[in-house]
C-alpha cells in the first residue's frame, strides 16, 4: 500500500502561510498522519559524546511530555544502531525503534516502522525527521516522495524560525509579550492588549522561551527578570 498517494507536496498555499512553530507543527503533522505513521519528531544533530536532550534537542514533535526523555535516551545510546547510523549516515534509514515503548530491535519489521530522514541547513548544520508508527518501510517513491516534504517544510522553517532564534537577543515584540506575561496576563489578554492573534502571541512566548533556555512560562519570566528584560 502506497500511504503517499493522496499527499500534496507542501509547497502551496498552507506552506507559504506558515509563519511560526505552530504552523510547522500543523505541516509535519499533516505529513506523518497522511503517511501512516503516528509520531514524528524534528531533531537536531549532536556531535559524536553528546547526549541529545528533550528540551533543547527537539525542536518540533507530537510525542507526549512524559515519553521524550526516554525517546532522547535511546536516541543518544552509543551501542544503538540508531545512534550509529544517524552519526555515520547521511542517508534516511529505517530502524524498528518504537516511539510508543521505546522498544524494537534495529531492523525495520512489518509490524513496526521509524523512519530516519536527514535535513541539513545553509551553514551546514545537520537535523533530523523521524517518523514512526505501525507500518511497513516506505517504498522507493514513498520514501523520495516523504524526503522532498520534509526538505521544503524544513527549507521555510529554518528561514522563518531557526534563524530568528538563532539570536539569543529577543524582539521588541517578545519583550513586550514577556513583560505582559510577567504581570500575570493570559496570552488571550496579551493578544488583546497588542492587537494580535492569540496564536501569534503563543508563538511570541514560544520563541522567548527557548531563547531564554527557560522550560516553562514561570521558568522564562524567572530568567527575563534575572536579566534584567523585565522588572
Amino acid at each position: 500500500m502506497n500511504h503517499m498517494m493522496d499527499i500534496p507536496l507542501h509547497a502551496g498555499p498552507e506552506m507559504d502561510r506558515a509563519i511560526n512553530r505552530t504552523d510547522f507543527f500543523r505541516l509535519y503533522k499533516s505529513v506523518c498522519r497522511a503517511s501512516g505513521f503516528e509520531y514524528f519528531v524534528l531533531v537536531q544533530h549532536t556531535d559524536r559524546g553528546s547526549r541529545y536532550d528533550p528540551l533543547s534537542s527537539f525542536l518540533l514533535t507530537n510525542i507526549p511530555d512524559h515519553e521524550r526523555p526516554a525517546l532522547a535516551r535511546a536516541l543518544s545510546d552509543d551501542k544503538g544502531e540508531v545512534h550509529s547510523r544517524m552519526h555515520s549516515s547521511a542517508s534516511p534509514f529505517t530502524s524498528g525503534l518504537s516511539f510508543e515503548s521505546l522498544t524494537g530491535d534495529s531492523e525495520a519489521s512489518s509490524a513496526n516502522c521509524a523512519l530516519a530522514l536527514p535535513l541539513h541547513s545553509p551553514e551546514g548544520k545537520r537535523y533530523w525527521l523521524m517518523l514512526a508508527g505501525k507500518r511497513p518501510p516506505p517504498g522507493r517513491r514513498e520514501l523520495a516522495e516523504l524526503m522532498l516534504d520534509s526538505m521544503r517544510i524544513f527549507a521555510k522553517f529554518h528561514e522563518k524560525i531557526l534563524v530568528g532564534e538563532a539570536s539569543s537577543q529577543l524582539t521588541a515584540r517578545e519583550v513586550e509579550v514577556v513583560k505582559w506575561t510577567s504581570e500575570g496576563k493570559t496570552s488571550a489578554e496579551i493578544a488583546i492588549i497588542l492587537g494580535l492573534s492569540e496564536h501569534t502571541v503563543i508563538s511570541h512566548i514560544t520563541s522567548a522561551a527557548r531563547k531564554l533556555k527557560a522550560v516553562n512560562r514561570v521558568h522564562m519570566i524567572a530568567i527575563a527578570v534575572r536579566k534584567g528584560i523585565v522588572h
